[in-house]
């Protein structure tokens, strides 16, 4: 035989025993694998990897874990409780008292059914895969949230002290500062997951609650001093509605920053201290007391004029005054406030009871609704001057008047003159004003007088006398020949007024303080240009009214405008 034949021969007989060989391998593995599967899939124990709460269950049977569930939870949950332990404080309760209960039966057969779901290769991927990694299961519980919350609020309330920040105290004589004190409680949604994983795991005992500690804040230096440092202020009236109304008094109070700064560093390092601070208090010169002690106390300054009510005109003219001075009598002026005649009497209309009365428009005597009203302007005028008042506004009549002496009148017509002055004193100022039975004007200025030894003189010089003028008016009703004097006429003026002001006798002030011009009052006559003839008519002209005489009623105001 060909010995290449032979070899080649040789050659596949070799290959065939080895896959044979290889195929009887395989299928030996197989049928044991197989075996191994059978004896896998035939385990009547928890497999191995399985846990309950952390503990191994593997290699017990089903009887046995659901024995060793029931001991380790029911049953021990039965005899448990726990203890919350707060610093100095507790709470106890048992399990049974927050309704706990574990379905212990339900964790054995899950436990148990691992492994044991699915097909084959399902079945044996899960048992492979719990072995390398492991499954641990949770016993599902049962408790009642409410409870546990009942007894972690009891915990907090024994366990809370608030934190007292500190305080400063302003009294009247002394201003104290008091430290805090830090505060004390527990994290309630912290201590009910402590007691819950505490039942998860059915463990009893003692649970540690971490106290929090609350520090109280620094001192506030900066908002101290805005609260202890003020301004002294004296009692102060203002006047609302014509009343009086009194301001307290303030006591001022001052303390410097730095020694604030080294008082709060020193005493934060300790708590529940209180020290007095050292403030400086300062005493306001005027009290509400003195206030009401001196309101009102002293007559400032008196004035008074007089008129007559012997005619018609003169009885108007005297309800004019009337009116006008109770529009005045009561009115209250705040330090600094500023007296309108004009504002405080109002419009002079038939409307609000004024009647017609002598005045003088444009240089002539003629009637006027609201006249007389100037000498209650003057009368007024005078007591602001011997009261030392500041005179804001004032002018004189266009022509002389009687009631005071020239230089001392103050003529008014609403919406054109006004009398205005101030009240210059530290005080409230009011205005007493009333009418006698025997036709006098009084005004009083009752105040504060704070200079009992001051005094006001008040003095006049004429700087010229201006003669008046006399004018002749025909008249073809009076006869010829005979003359009738329609307006007494009357010299004008130009007079300096001055005011001297003494202080215990010694001069402190002087000068003059206004000049007056009163212009002439021209004199007219009416003269008769009527022709006799030798039938006489008997029938005579009515009488004409008498007229004031300059002098005597209030003058007017400068040309086009009227004053009362």
């Amino acid at each position: 035989m060909d010995p290449q034949v032979q070899k080649r021969t040789l050659g596949l007989t070799r290959a065939k025993i080895l896959i044979i060989s290889l195929t009887a391998f395989f299928l030996l593995v197989l049928a044991a694998g197989a075996q191994v599967t059978y004896i896998i899939l035939k385990y009547d124990r928890i497999y191995a990897g399985v846990y309950i709460n952390n503990t191994c269950v593997s290699g017990l049977k089903y009887d046995e874990l659901k024995d060793y569930l029931e001991k380790n939870y029911s049953e021990k949950a039965a005899q448990s409780s726990i203890t919350l332990k707060a610093d100095k404080v507790s709470e106890a309760f048992s399990f049974s008292d927050i309704g706990v209960s574990y379905k212990t039966e339900d964790t054995a057969a899950a436990a148990y059914n691992i492994g044991r779901e699915g097909n084959i290769f399902e079945r044996l991927y899960e048992i492979a895969v719990t072995r390398l990694d492991g499954i641990n299961l949770q016993m599902p519980v049962i408790f009642d949230k409410k409870k546990i919350e009942e007894h972690v609020n009891s915990l907090y309330d024994k366990t809370l002290v608030m934190v007292k920040e500190p305080d400063l105290f302003v009294y009247s004589d002394s201003v104290q500062v008091r430290t805090g004190h830090h505060g004390e409680n527990i994290d309630k949604v912290k201590t009910c997951g402590f007691i819950e994983d505490a039942v998860k795991q059915c463990r009893g005992g003692v649970i540690d609650i971490p106290v929090i500690i609350t520090s109280p804040g620094r001192i506030n230096v900066d908002d101290y001093l805005s609260k202890i440092n003020r301004d002294v202020a004296d009692a102060s009236v203002k006047i609302e509605n014509n009343s009086v109304k009194v301001i307290p008094q303030v006591v001022g109070r001052s303390i410097d920053k730095s020694s604030l700064v080294a008082i709060a560093d020193e005493i934060e390092k300790s708590e529940n201290k209180q020290i007095t601070l050292p403030v400086i208090f300062n005493q306001p010169k005027v009290t509400t007391e003195d206030v009401y002690r001196n309101l009102f106390k002293d007559n400032l300054a008196s004035a008074v004029t007089q008129f007559y009510t012997g005619n018609q005109n003169d009885i108007n003219r005297a309800g004019n005054i009337r009116l006008a001075v109770d529009k005045i009598n009561g009115k209250i002026l705040a330090p600094g406030e500023v007296f309108s005649f004009n504002d405080v009497v109002g419009p002079r209309t038939a409307d609000g009871g004024y009647t017609e009365a002598y005045t003088y428009v444009m240089g002539k005597v003629v009637p006027g609704v609201g006249g007389g009203i100037c000498q209650v302007s003057s009368t007024l005028y005078n007591a602001a001057l011997f009261s030392d008042m500041d005179i804001v506004e004032r002018t004189n009549h266009m022509f002389t008047i009687a009631y005071v002496p020239l230089g001392r009148d103050a003529a008014v017509s609403y919406g054109q003159v006004d009398f205005k002055f101030r009240n210059s004193t530290r005080w409230p100022v009011k205005i007493e004003g009333w009418v006698s039975k025997d036709n006098k004007i009084y005004f009083n200025l009752k105040g504060t007088n704070e200079t009992p030894g001051k005094t006001v003189e008040i003095t006049h010089k004429t700087v010229k006398t201006i003669d008046f003028a006399t004018k002749y008016i025909d008249d073809p009703t009076l006869d010829e020949g005979k003359e009738e004097v329609k307006q007494k006429g009357g010299p004008g003026y130009i007079v300096d007024t001055y005011k001297i002001v003494k202080l215990d006798g010694k001069v402190i002030s002087e000068g003059k303080i206004h000049t007056s011009n009163y212009k002439p009052l021209d004199k007219e006559i009416k003269r008769g240009t009527k022709k006799l003839h030798a039938a006489v008519n008997t029938q005579t002209a009515p009488p004409v009214p008498a007229k004031q005489t300059p002098g005597v009623d209030d003058a007017g105001n400068p040309p086009a405008k009227s004053a009362q």
